[in-house]
């Protein structure tokens, strides 16, 4: 009997210990779970509650939380030689966790997918209501190029155009994975949709032609033998201000960016912005670069988080909104 009740007196202990060690340790965040916004593209998120957001000294804003959705911003600098003269370059790198696929959206300049018209990013990203916002591909100024999903709608199939250009197509499908379709054709498009999609329950929800990857499965990719570089298009061979956007799990993504203070043409080559991606997204599983140079926009509480230096008006955003009702 007594070796009994000392054997309860041991398990009563090991008992509280296991659950004072519970109740001291941190917290654990839910994960994010969301209703489905509407794929409509004219429709935006649910506004950003003003007291979740998190800002620094600078008031630069650096953190929004609510049920849904989490972003966190790390601002960081990297020195580089522009012009041969040493210029620190500011970077953000803006991580978010979501809810639900349909909260990954894409919006257009004037809510139309028709002409060349344009407006500030800025100004898109207010009217949708987003957390934090980027460039997508100029995709309505090059119109007559390109294989175009946005959010489930197909807009148009030009891959076989006058100009022969081909891009290394992202494709986020309806899970919200990023896959790669490298010189993206007709044939190539419907090949791996038939065979890697199709039997998986899955569609395309967003396709982006522009590149090329910059990182797979955290490994900075030959930037050379890409088709885009190879047609020499967008200034691939001198450096710009870089961003891009990255999936570093299931519903896990962040957005990448590098700007010059001195001019548009300050910033990386793109050989150095997959390495520092890479550095920077080591998680990355597919990182994919989007329009550079005075196109370059990030856009956190409806304003750029850095006042990009020969700035233009775009097409396209690429965002992420907060689903709470």
């Amino acid at each position: 009997m007594k070796t009994m009740n000392v054997l309860r007196w041991i398990l009563t202990g090991l008992l509280l210990a296991a659950l004072a060690l519970t109740l001291a340790g941190p917290a654990v965040a839910e994960e994010p779970a969301a209703p489905a916004l509407p794929l409509d593209f004219t429709r935006g998120g649910t506004a950003p509650k003003e007291d979740n957001w998190v800002f620094d000294s600078d008031k630069t804003p650096i953190a929004y939380e609510d049920s849904t959705i989490r972003m966190s911003v790390e601002k960081g600098s990297v020195t580089l030689t522009v012009k041969g003269k040493k210029v620190k370059h500011e970077t953000f790198v803006v991580r978010i966790k979501i809810g639900d696929v349909s909260q990954l959206r894409t919006a257009v300049s004037k809510d139309t997918y028709k002409g060349r018209g344009q407006a500030s990013a800025d100004s898109i990203a207010k009217s949708k209501n987003a957390v934090v916002a980027m460039n997508g591909d100029f995709f309505k100024y090059e119109n007559d190029v390109g294989y175009v999903v946005r959010q489930g709608e197909f807009i148009r199939d030009a891959t076989d155009n006058k100009r022969k250009r081909l891009f290394d197509m992202l494709l986020i499908d309806s899970e919200g994975d990023f896959h790669v379709v490298p010189s993206a054709t007709t044939k190539t498009i419907r090949t791996f949709v038939d065979e890697e999609l199709t039997p998986r329950g899955r569609t395309v929800l967003d396709t982006f032609n522009l590149g090329p990857v910059l990182v797979l499965d955290g490994e900075p990719q030959d930037i050379a033998a890409s088709e885009a570089a190879k047609q020499g298009s967008y200034q691939w061979k001198y450096p710009q201000q870089r961003i891009c956007l990255v999936q570093t799990g299931p519903l896990e993504y962040a957005i990448v960016e590098v700007y010059g203070k001195t001019d548009s043409s300050a910033g990386m080559t793109l050989e150095q912005f997959a390495e520092f991606v890479a550095e920077q997204c080591p998680d990355a599983r597919v990182a994919y670069n989007l329009d550079g140079g005075g196109s370059t926009n990030l856009i956190i509480h409806n304003s750029r988080a850095c006042k990009t230096p020969g700035r233009r008006e775009i097409t396209d955003i690429i965002y992420f909104a907060s689903a709470e009702e």
